[in-house]
């Protein structure tokens, strides 16, 4: 349940943490787990310590383009995720070890393909990934004596006739979106067998009637959040597909939205060089009101992810990339 006390967020006395390359300017370019936070920068992957000068480049034997990366954490075990130009790859948390990779194949021999947006299918030992043909394919994670991870591909799924610009699960629910503003939602069957084939079953598919693109997506309870091209942040309800709630968040193109629902929030960052924090409802049913509980202007700062994240002292942070920038911003959680 979110806390009663209200939070807000403050910069005041808080370090800036180094890194050693800017952001790429991509949505969602930035992800965290305890306390190791990555992006990628071209064709590198960073993995840093927060509160430690420490940071390490994933050691890629060739040259590759990065299109994303995100930790994916299944309770027993947290990778982190590198979407890429035909294909993806699973490394340890700390980013010193490959433990899988799975190539995608173009539908010509004219065409690239790439993998963009990933997400754990929550309570389950599966995760999905999508890709630039509007394909989703949904994977399942074993333990492995020999190689610590034993990872399957289960199943391919075809629904959206654009590229998939991201993916989100929450509430018995995985929403996917593209580049069009539509999205997918599909009910996910907790009584199937792990790694089953009917997993998932389709619920609904929300058509986006100006077709601004959608770049980053969150799922809380049976409420959809997505953030869009246009600047605006669009609340769904997950049973019937209406859009309940529409706010005019940025005046520019949303490039990321993350959740902190342990405390109710939903942060959006933006091409605008503002970051906002949302108080959420986590149901339809709770009404259509979206409080905003705090924004700052950062100038000079193109925003290209947000994350939350608790550092080696207990304290609760929510941290901001830039592109051009070789600094994260840092604000300290604030309960009243």
């Amino acid at each position: 349940m979110p806390p009663s006390d209200p939070v807000t967020y403050s910069r005041k006395s808080q370090m800036a943490h180094p890194l050693r390359h800017s952001p790429s300017l991509i949505p969602n370019n930035l992800t965290s787990h305890g306390s190791n936070v990555a992006y990628c920068r071209g064709d590198a992957v960073i993995v840093s310590s927060y509160g430690e000068n420490k940071l390490t480049s994933l050691p890629f034997g060739d040259k590759v383009q990065v299109k994303g990366v995100k930790y994916l954490d299944f309770g027993w075990v947290c990778v982190l995720a590198v979407c890429m130009i035909d294909g993806f790859q699973l490394w340890s948390n700390e980013g010193s070890r490959m433990l899988f990779f799975h190539p995608v194949r173009p539908s010509s021999d004219s065409e690239s393909c790439y993998v963009r947006g990933c997400s754990v299918i929550t309570d389950r030992n599966e995760f999905l990934i999508g890709d630039s043909s509007g394909a989703m394919h949904t994977f399942l994670c074993s333990q492995s004596t020999s190689r610590g991870l034993s990872v399957k591909n289960t199943k391919s799924i075809r629904e959206h006739g654009s590229a998939i610009s991201d993916i989100a699960s929450g509430g018995g629910y995985v929403a996917s979106a593209d580049d069009r503003g539509n999205f997918c939602v599909f009910d996910v069957n907790v009584s199937e067998p792990t790694g089953g084939h009917n997993l998932m079953s389709k619920r609904l598919f929300i058509t986006s009637e100006k077709s601004f693109p959608c770049g980053s997506i969150e799922c809380v309870g049976s409420v959809l959040i997505a953030g869009f091209s246009s600047g605006h942040l669009k609340f769904f309800d997950l049973g019937s597909g209406e859009c309940f709630v529409e706010v005019a968040a940025h005046s520019r193109c949303i490039s990321a939205v993350c959740l902190n629902e342990e405390a109710g929030l939903v942060a959006t960052a933006s091409e605008d060089c503002v970051l906002n924090v949302w108080k959420v409802p986590d149901s339809p049913s709770d009404g259509s009101q979206v409080d905003l509980t705090f924004t700052e202007y950062i100038p000079d700062r193109q925003l290209t992810g947000v994350t939350f994240l608790t550092d080696g002292h207990g304290e609760n942070k929510m941290l901001a990339s830039s592109y051009d920038s070789d600094t994260l911003d840092v604000w300290k959680e604030i309960r009243s």
